[in-house]
């Protein structure tokens, strides 16, 4: 008898597990597919542009305006409608500012006068998920003062008329790099123009086992402040192009390093640090050069004359220039060393071409 009513027990349990299975579990919750599409959730950043080509791009262009692709989306169980306000949060763009989250010489808090936001977003019972746009004012972005750097904005949902939010994703910081968008996908095209770009660099002349001199590069007498060799060492760090003054090497007044190559019209940008410097220790303003038709680089005090970028922790913003017709450049890297204990080093230098743009 006891094994018979433990039998029909089992059995029941058995029943009640079959029955529970085909229930649902779970919280509906309201949240931004893009807060987690690139970063998994953890920053909740979300890079523009992303994506391969006119199918996969996380915008789309339309009537002089760029439309970031935003939206929000239930997860769990229901089907319902429900209806959510669109806001704009800038003091969490001011804190990751103050923390040191971004470089705030190369990150910007993008201007409101750049874009437009619909104040919110509603959701047809059944569809549990819609989108809305970010659109920005393609000739505000074009603007120069934003050449080379990151706009930033926070964007997230508030006030849903039925459910709760996922707060931890209901925000998304949206990274707009501006030069991958107004100048387009790049291209490497260094080795097709430049000599010695380095990976490794040659030396053309040495100063000891320590400093010298780059191939098919140009170092004025300013910057040969090695025993007449300047521009090159190699050391633990291995072969670089390499500027310092201090440590026993005196102060480099109006230095340059340049190569004068030949291009054909099209719209470039150019990256002395290849992608990443060995070391950024300057101290005083030093500015990566580029002169359109020049032999040479312009003198220290007249970089402002010709497109240029200072030099900055990594990422190196590139000097993006545009050519109407084949002309010769001057590419290269302007210095001014007062102050004892300063310079950088490079692996290789990257020139890119960008065929399609804004």
């Amino acid at each position: 008898m006891r094994h018979y009513l433990f039998c029909l027990l089992c059995l029941w349990v058995i029943s009640c597990r079959k029955d529970d299975s085909k229930q649902p579990f779970g919280f509906s919750k309201i949240y931004m597919p893009q807060a987690i599409l690139q970063s998994g959730g953890v920053n909740n950043q979300y890079a523009v542009p992303s994506g391969t080509d006119s199918s996969t791009y996380n915008y789309a262009i339309d009537s002089g305006r760029l439309n970031i692709f935003l939206g929000a989306s239930l997860s769990g169980p229901s089907t319902g409608p429900y209806t959510v306000a669109v806001q704009v949060d800038n003091d969490t763009i001011a804190k990751l500012f103050a923390a040191g989250a971004f470089d705030t010489s190369v990150y910007k808090l993008m201007p409101a006068a750049m874009y437009t936001l619909p104040s919110q977003l509603t959701v047809a019972s059944g569809a549990r998920a819609g989108s809305f746009n970010l659109s920005l004012d393609i000739p505000s972005l074009k603007a120069s003062a934003f050449v080379g750097k990151y706009l930033l904005l926070a964007v997230r949902i508030a006030n849903p008329t039925q459910y709760s939010l996922d707060t931890s994703l209901s925000e998304t910081i949206v990274v707009v790099n501006v030069n991958s968008l107004v100048i387009g996908p790049a291209v490497n095209v260094t080795s097709q123009y430049i000599l010695n770009p380095g990976n490794p660099f040659v030396a053309s002349a040495m100063s000891g086992s320590r400093w010298g001199s780059l191939e098919d590069w140009t170092t004025n007498p300013a910057a040969t402040s090695h025993n007449g060799q300047g521009g090159f060492s190699i050391d633990g760090d291995g072969p670089t192009m390499d500027l310092e003054s201090g440590w026993g090497s005196p102060q480099i007044y109006n230095g340059k390093i340049w190569q004068t190559i030949q291009l054909p019209a099209g719209t470039y940008g150019f990256d002395p640090s290849g992608g990443n410097w060995k070391w950024q220790g300057t101290l005083d303003p030093t500015y990566v050069v580029v002169a359109p038709g020049l032999d040479t680089l312009p003198d220290y005090s007249n970089v402002s004359q010709v497109p240029y970028q200072l030099i900055v922790n990594n990422p190196q913003p590139y000097v993006t220039f545009q050519l109407t017709a084949p002309s010769k450049v001057s590419v290269g890297i302007v210095m001014n060393y007062i102050k004892s204990g300063q310079g950088f080093k490079s692996t290789q230098v990257t020139l890119y071409n960008y065929p399609k743009h804004l």
